[in-house]
């Protein structure tokens, strides 16, 4: 199976070679100088460590729990190989301003997600970005040039309870699969969105006739990004009242498209190597985070 679809990503590679033709801008709570001030250091470039002012009060933890996200923008050691061809192909025909190419899913702010990809038997797997020598697909990158951003969504205690159990339940059974072909369809929604101006290009900009998929109907095909989208769809109300509202269907959703479902705020950036610190120092800017970080 696994070389099946390897074979259908060499064959669909040409059709993508058709469509070939940094973190949000918001406010900062920390830079460089405030890390070092606390007696931390960096082990990368500062260029992609910030902190977010994400704008929560203590209102927001009276009830509910939060759902983490993280969008990569991975920095392949081989810089021939189909990965990162496919990487270069996903920002090329990208609608939106900006750039990742991966994306994951996680309940705390611990270093350990669930991400969807390719290069093993088990499609669905654990991503820790201070250990990708654990992981197939980021044992390709450099976790020192590599970059991710974490967000956050708050939802009710049951919306997270029903997440977190649909994500052990596929990860458990490996019956959800990474399809390279996937890719086209939303390469090809991507460059369509493009075209447009900036205030219908972006998720929910533009009216459609014909997109919403009921959650119901699951399909066992994804990438990473289309995958998340109907997690989220599937186990939160307001995610899947925007797709319906909008005829937004979870299978056209690339990785920065996810930026702009309602809800999520932008915690911090930093390269891979860097992430725990990030999470620390995000934790001090943000204490009532601190249930949700575990070094």
């Amino acid at each position: 199976m696994l070389k099946l679809r390897r074979a259908s990503f060499a064959l669909l590679l040409p059709a993508l070679l058709l469509l070939f033709v940094s973190c949000q801008s918001t406010k900062f709570v920390d830079n460089r100088s405030q890390i070092m001030a606390d007696g931390l250091e960096i082990n990368a470039s500062d260029d992609a460590f910030k902190i977010y002012d994400s704008g929560f009060s203590k209102e927001d933890f009276n009830d509910g729990k939060f759902l983490f996200m993280r969008l990569y923008l991975p920095n392949y050691d081989n810089k021939a190989s189909s990965v990162n061809m496919l990487k270069k192909l996903i920002t090329v025909v990208d609608p939106n301003p900006e750039e990742a190419s991966h994306s994951s899913i996680g309940f705390s702010l611990a270093d350990d997600f669930y991400g969807l990809t390719l290069y093993s038997a088990s499609d669905l797997k654990r991503e820790s970005c201070e250990k990708p020598e654990e992981n197939l697909y980021m044992k390709l990158c450099n976790p020192y040039t590599s970059t991710q951003t974490t967000m956050a969504l708050k939802v009710t205690d049951e919306e997270y309870e029903a997440a977190r159990k649909l994500l052990e339940k596929d990860f458990a059974e490996q019956k959800v699969k990474y399809w390279p072909s996937k890719n086209l369809t939303v390469g090809i929604d991507s460059l369509k969105r493009k075209k447009l101006p900036r205030s219908k290009a972006k998720l929910g900009g533009r009216d459609l006739k014909k997109g919403y998929i009921p959650s119901d109907k699951k399909e066992t095909h994804f990438v990473c990004s289309t995958y998340l989208a109907y997690v989220l769809q599937k186990c939160v109300k307001s995610v899947d009242e925007f797709f319906k509202a909008r005829n937004i269907g979870y299978d056209k959703i690339g990785p920065t498209d996810l930026y702009y479902i309602p809800g999520f705020k932008i915690l911090f950036c930093s390269t891979w190597v860097d992430y725990k610190i990030a999470a620390a120092e995000f934790i001090q800017a943000e204490p009532h985070f601190s249930e949700y970080f575990i070094e």
